[in-house]
């Protein structure tokens, strides 16, 4: 099964069969762990409404038989200065935050500053194939964004086109994801892989006109 995780949305996935990238195009930093059978992963954009965003999340881990207080966690995502457009605040600071989160769960947290997060093509792409385990890559392959679901790619479409300075804490919750992917699920056209690298291009020579006033 193929699953694209973009930024403001999470999923709880099963191993099996699974192959998954979470690209970020402008965006603060992920976050993942594995269970025996599943991948956990976020891609968290803002560090408004947080604490409930990872409520939300903790909930979605009960609800499959999961404790965030049974895992070891992974945050990561580099203090890129494009990136502080779009979060607000340094992800390292949101890192630290989620970091405190998880331990006053229980649970145990680690956060690396490693990978760059920003716009692409210099950010990073997580990516899970079942057989294979996790790895962190800098994210220069179109391909990293290939596979998604439509409604997924259009929550996140519709994400991406708010303008930093407009977000508000109900633009700022998170998507879980999961429901959408599944072995019966639409296919995806180039047509609409187009789009979406358009959405992205425009939103970076917005940002990157910011960077030049």
């Amino acid at each position: 099964m193929r699953a694209v995780i973009f930024q403001g949305q999470y999923g709880i996935f099963e191993k099996e069969g699974l192959d998954l990238s979470m690209p970020a195009v402008q965006t603060c930093l992920g976050l993942y762990t594995e269970s025996e059978r599943h991948v956990v992963c976020a891609h968290f954009d803002t560090s408004l409404n947080l604490q409930r965003n990872l409520l939300d999340i903790k909930k979605s881990l009960e609800d499959k038989g999961l404790k965030m207080s049974d895992l070891r966690w992974c945050v990561f995502g580099g203090d890129g200065v494009l990136s502080y457009l779009r979060c607000g605040k340094p992800s390292s600071f949101i890192g630290k935050m989620i970091v405190d989160f998880i331990k006053s769960q229980g649970g145990d947290a680690t956060y690396s500053n490693e990978h760059y997060s920003g716009l692409m093509e210099n950010t990073f792409n997580f990516h899970y194939r079942n057989g294979s385990g996790s790895e962190i890559t800098e994210g220069k392959h179109s391909n990293d964004l290939q596979g998604y679901h439509p409604d997924a790619l259009s929550i996140a479409r519709n994400r991406i086109k708010i303008h930093p300075e407009e977000y508000t804490e109900k633009h700022a919750a998170m998507t879980d994801v999961s429901r959408f992917y599944s072995s019966s699920r639409p296919k995806v056209s180039d047509g609409d892989n187009w789009r979406t690298e358009s959405v992205v291009k425009k939103r970076s020579s917005l940002v990157k006109q910011t960077l030049s006033r």
